[in-house]
């Protein structure tokens, strides 16, 4: 880069750039090509981290359309959707995501069955590991995992990303976890979970310990940093989405309503929930994105729905809900989505 503004050092235009949030981006693209290769540029996403600015976005990928993904952002109210994901898997489904050191990391997943067409059985399950950098807008093939999996937990715990459970490509459930360093882009192998089950499980991160629970069983497995070996607890929130805002759980019901513990006692507020929506965290609120509302066409069919409901929590009583721009390109069914800072 040379020369991108007469008179003024392109360190000293860096520094001024990395202050404008992302979505300011695009417009300064069409300046010129010196400018365009300056916003999409390593040199830039370096100055944001040296002067410490950050955002705060929501990324969520869903049912509709193939291996789309969008980011909510806040601070604009709007929603920006970033290059395709270049997935080998045209339909990719059963993946996880999780976001860590300003990127947004897609990991393992197959085939959606119903996209695969007579007689191909696709790919059931693969160990395939992408990342995405918002300030450079490109998507990179990471070192794969050991494990192929799809249905899995994944979550961060001290900078590093940690999957456990789910199925192999074999079909059969898998005890086997590991360990991101996004660092150093490799994996390590961490102790096996104590059981499996037969069903999809998630993880939630809570006050820096790694928990997998499976869906319809009421445990959950927890893992000891100190000790590095997984201990199994009584667990209440196993059926339900679950998010954690400033380590306070938050479990979304299929009844409309959505229950937390604060205090010592059980709370709980309704909203509108819709089937297949999907729930993360920003700062202090929730978001409530997606999902299908059932027989809203003339035929009865489920209709993909866009919409996004925000929670806002104060200090006591029930939450604020309020709405936010709904999603521009994604609708239906969320398959992942995730709190990212960049």
């Amino acid at each position: 880069m040379s020369s991108l503004i007469e008179g003024l050092s392109d360190d000293v235009f860096l520094m001024c750039l990395s202050r404008l949030p992302l979505s300011q981006h695009p417009g300064l693209s069409l300046v010129c090509c010196a400018w365009r290769a300056a916003v999409q540029s390593v040199e830039l996403l370096k100055t944001r981290q040296e002067v410490n600015f950050t955002e705060d976005f929501i990324c969520v990928s869903a049912e509709e359309p193939n291996n789309v993904w969008q980011l909510y952002d806040p601070r604009e109210n709007l929603w920006i959707t970033i290059p395709t994901l270049p997935s080998q898997i045209h339909h990719i489904s059963y993946f996880s995501a999780v976001s860590v050191a300003g990127k947004l990391f897609v990991l393992g997943g197959g085939h959606n069955p119903k996209t695969l067409e007579e007689g191909d059985e696709g790919i059931f399950a693969t160990n395939e590991v992408w990342s995405y950098e918002p300030v450079t807008k490109k998507w990179a093939i990471c070192a794969p995992m050991v494990t192929p999996r799809i249905m899995f937990a994944c979550g961060v715990v001290n900078g590093k990303i940690v999957v456990a459970g789910g199925f192999d490509a074999s079909r059969n459930p898998t005890a086997k976890a590991e360990t991101y360093d996004p660092e150093n882009n490799v994996w390590n192998l961490m102790p096996d979970l104590n059981h499996t089950n037969d069903s999809l499980c998630h993880g939630v991160v809570v006050k820096g310990k790694m928990h997998v629970v499976h869906m319809g069983f009421p445990t959950v497995q927890k893992f000891d940093n100190e000790e590095q070996a997984w201990r199994t607890d009584i667990c209440s929130w196993s059926d339900n989405p679950v998010v954690v805002v400033q380590d306070e759980i938050y479990v979304k019901s299929y009844h409309r309503r959505c229950y937390y513990n604060r205090n010592a006692e059980h709370k709980s507020f309704g909203f509108d929930n819709k089937f297949g929506s999907g729930m993360a965290s920003l700062g202090n609120k929730i978001c409530i994105f997606g999902g299908v509302e059932k027989n809203q066409t003339p035929y009865g069919l489920p209709f993909p729905n866009s919409d996004v409901t925000v929670l806002r929590f104060g200090r006591s009583g029930p939450p604020a809900l309020g709405v936010a721009a709904p999603m521009t390109r994604c609708r239906g069914i969320i398959l992942a989505c995730t709190s990212m800072r960049v």
